[in-house]
């Protein structure tokens, strides 16, 4: 079951990106389902074998680098009007997303479109009734003891490249919980601290175009606001994820199994 969804979310995902209705949605949603997708070959590691995982998560990859420029331009303006940057800043990132969006019509889209396609194809060849739950159960342990890795070398080194690749492994976490349908009550806190660190990600982010622009007032106004903002966040993300990595990856696995009848 699990891998009959996957293909048919790459099928849509595909078939999303070829014909969209808005450039900017499609481009999140396909970003938002690759990493779905990644977590799930994550699940599957252990049962495909090493050679066919390494290949399915880096086209997955690749295709999400392909429409990353246009998705990070747009998330730079929400982020910039959710800490109500002036007009000047704002016209600025407007005109970054045009170049961005012009790139990526200008085949990018359409070569991002045919990578997920291949993917599907050779998905649809496998005949694949996985992955079973000893592979579930590798692949879910594996990516929670990453996370708790990552956490704690935040806690020892917090900087911006240690945030962003727990982050990252904060969601596969969650979206490993949501492939195998983990109860709400468990799914939750994933989800929250993963958007938390994703909207410090995109602080981050935001910050670095304006330290790029160090001596205009309007510029260096909303650096120091986002900072506030990113501090905040990095507090309350490090106060989950106290709780939520104090168990053990064994631990965590097994009270998931249960959860869910994994065996």
């Amino acid at each position: 079951v699990l891998a009959q969804q996957a293909i048919a979310d790459l099928e849509d995902l595909a078939s999303g990106l070829r014909s969209p209705t808005d450039v900017d949605h499609s481009v999140h949603a396909t970003r938002t389902g690759i990493k779905r997708l990644r977590a799930f070959v994550r699940l599957a590691r252990a049962s495909v074998g090493e050679e066919t995982y390494r290949q399915e998560n880096r086209s997955l990859r690749d295709a999400a680098r392909l429409i990353a420029p246009a998705r990070d331009a747009r998330v730079l303006i929400e982020t910039a009007e959710s800490e109500s940057a002036p007009p000047k800043v704002l016209a600025t990132l407007h005109r970054a997303h045009a170049e961005a969006i012009d790139e990526l019509e200008a085949g990018v889209r359409l070569e991002a479109v045919r990578c997920l396609e291949s993917v599907a194809d050779r998905w649809n060849h496998h005949a694949w009734s996985g992955p079973p739950s000893s592979s579930i159960r590798s692949g879910l342990g594996a990516t929670f003891r990453r996370a708790r890795s990552d956490y704690a070398t935040v806690l020892t080194e917090p900087t911006d490249v240690t945030f962003h690749g727990w982050r990252r492994r904060v969601k596969y976490v969650r979206y490993q919980l949501e492939a195998i349908a983990a109860p709400d009550e468990i799914v939750t806190p994933y989800t929250t601290l993963g958007d938390d660190l994703g909207l410090e990600h995109d602080h981050t982010e935001l910050i670095g175009v304006c330290s790029d622009v160090p001596d205009d007032a309007a510029f260096t106004a909303l650096a120091h606001r986002s900072t506030a903002r990113r501090a905040m966040l990095r507090s309350r993300a490090l106060d989950i994820g106290s709780r939520l990595f104090a168990v053990d990856p064994d631990a965590f696995v097994n009270s998931i199994s249960t959860s869910v009848a994994l065996g």
